[in-house]
């Protein structure tokens, strides 16, 4: 029997705000968001208590309005004032009925430390590098399983972040975290994680994973030079 496909992804405006469309007017082309986009709805229910790590001006949340949020209780964590102030804009012109909530400025471990209470749902997007310091080794299990401690049984946390695969040469490296540093305005150089690390970390916090997808980082990666680029979308479940 032939599977059912999935229904075309829709990018309303009223869930995009011009804050959003402007600074990334090609969005709905990345392959990232397409894949987050795809399957946020399966874990949508009315009533949600969302936290969004790292949830720079609010993309996460235009996200979840897209994809059918009601009555969500969304949390958007980040340390950057501007984009703090930004992610509140973006916050108040989503509809009310779809999603309300607060954008906290401050660190995940601020955040952390303020022992916050459980969430149905976190998203990680594009953040885990900025959060957890790939040089710092003995951090990563303590911070992963605060991270799972946040979500209440049956939760679920859905994480995209960027990598390598095995086989990319300095070269390709090097011209990666260039290339990535054009178009986000930061310069990422030696934080990705190594390909499958995420998981694993997650999965050793107790997590269980439920969904796995590796794709380009960008959507001209193979044009570009940098196939071994890349991005993995998680999803895990408590």
């Amino acid at each position: 029997m032939a599977s059912t496909p999935d229904p075309p992804i829709a990018w309303p405006a009223s869930s995009y705000p011009p804050a959003v469309t402007q600074g990334h007017p090609f969005i709905m082309y990345a392959p990232g968001p397409r894949a987050l986009r795809a399957r946020l709805p399966r874990y949508l229910r009315p009533g949600l208590r969302v936290l969004d790590i790292g949830c720079g001006i609010g993309i996460g949340a235009c996200h979840l309005a897209a994809s059918g949020a009601r009555g969500l209780t969304y949390t958007g964590v980040d340390p950057d004032p501007s984009a703090c102030r930004q992610a509140r804009n973006v916050l108040q012109a989503l509809s009310g009925d779809q999603i309300q909530g607060q954008i906290a400025e401050r660190s995940l471990q601020e955040h952390l430390d303020a022992r916050p209470p459980a969430v149905d749902l976190i998203l990680w997007t594009y953040s885990f590098h900025d959060c957890v310091d790939v040089t710092a080794e003995d951090s990563h299990a303590a911070v992963c399983a605060a991270i799972a401690a946040l979500l209440r049984p049956g939760g679920h946390l859905i994480l995209l972040d960027a990598g390598f695969a095995p086989g990319a040469t300095a070269d390709e490296v090097e011209r990666t975290y260039a290339y990535m540093e054009k178009i986000i305005g930061h310069s990422d150089r030696g934080r990705y994680f190594p390909h499958g690390e995420i998981a694993r970390l997650l999965t050793g916090a107790g997590l269980t994973l439920l969904e796995e997808q590796d794709l380009p980082l960008v959507a001209l990666a193979g044009y570009l030079g940098l196939r071994h680029a890349r991005a993995v979308l998680l999803v895990l479940g408590r």
